[in-house]
């Protein structure tokens, strides 16, 4: 494509530190669509601040992928609802790699949904089962309404992307939010990732976990919601959720490669992944 589409450089933060994990014709083509060319003053930070942070983003998608994976052998087709999508293409190696295994794809968000439905109208095919919804996932009573009025099926099993998320919002809006996915059998799978708190981190760890998340937050002009497996837990079971997996990034990347090469003990990387039945 001729013309690159700008969006700022700060959101494209995540988009660029995990850009080696886009491979697929359909995300290189939509990778060619953005325009680069600008490095945003956090993300250069960070560079600087870690050299891991890139991993940690990759290792968190891959946690991701392999939920879904693994939910769609289990059973198939499914619906895939990305809350909180941002200018990620995940919706875009599913339709590649599970072609005839999901029903519907909804991404959701409150920002870039314009941007990217300009890049997938050109890249996607016109029966494509892929729609994307400009809402704001904390308005629980309109986000529920606009999810029915695209499609979405309360009584199909369903897996909920909620990657990235939580740290941005209250217990209370999570918990919102979750509550319109609670079902009476536990069809539904929520795959997401937490920011974790300072008292699961090793103490040689802390001063890194302390500069990046004070930059993070500078970032967004706010504060993280921050939390370890004990706090997050607890919202699963009040939900009435099961859980899958709890795990830090070293015992993920323990799992999906054989071996610790880049996190080495619990609490490092900044966050935790979690996956759990609704």
């Amino acid at each position: 494509m001729t013309d690159k589409l700008k969006v700022p450089s700060t959101s494209r933060l995540i988009l660029e530190h995990a850009i080696k994990m886009y491979e697929s014709p359909l995300e290189k083509a939509y990778l060619d669509a953005i325009d680069f060319s600008e490095t945003s003053r956090v993300a250069s930070d960070i560079r600087r601040t870690c050299a891991w942070f890139s991993d940690a983003v990759c290792y968190r998608k891959k946690f991701i992928r392999e939920a879904v994976r693994e939910r769609l052998q289990q059973q198939a087709p499914q619906q895939v609802i990305i809350l909180g999508a941002g200018l990620d293409p995940l919706s875009l190696h599913l339709l590649e790699t599970y072609p005839g295994s999901i029903s519907r794809i909804l991404e959701v968000d409150n920002g870039y949904i314009t941007e990217k439905k300009k890049i997938y109208d050109k890249i996607l095919q016109e029966d494509s089962p892929l729609q994307l919804i400009l809402c704001d996932i904390t308005d629980t009573v309109k986000l529920y309404a606009t999810l029915g009025q695209h499609g979405f099926q309360p009584g199909e099993p369903a897996v909920i992307v909620f990657e990235g998320v939580i740290a941005y919002i209250t217990n209370e809006e999570f918990t919102g939010i979750m509550q319109l996915f609670q079902t009476d059998d536990l069809r539904n799978m929520i795959a997401m990732n937490y920011t974790i708190r300072e008292d699961t981190v090793p103490e040689k760890f802390l001063p890194v976990h302390h500069q990046v998340i004070a930059l993070l937050e500078q970032h967004i002009s706010g504060r993280f919601n921050l939390h370890n497996k004990t706090s997050l837990l607890a919202l699963i079971t009040e939900l009435g959720g099961i859980p899958d997996r709890l795990e830090s990034l070293s015992e993920t990347e323990k799992r999906l490669t054989g071996r610790n090469q880049v996190f080495h003990e619990p609490g490092e990387g900044i966050m935790e992944m979690a996956s759990f039945r609704l």
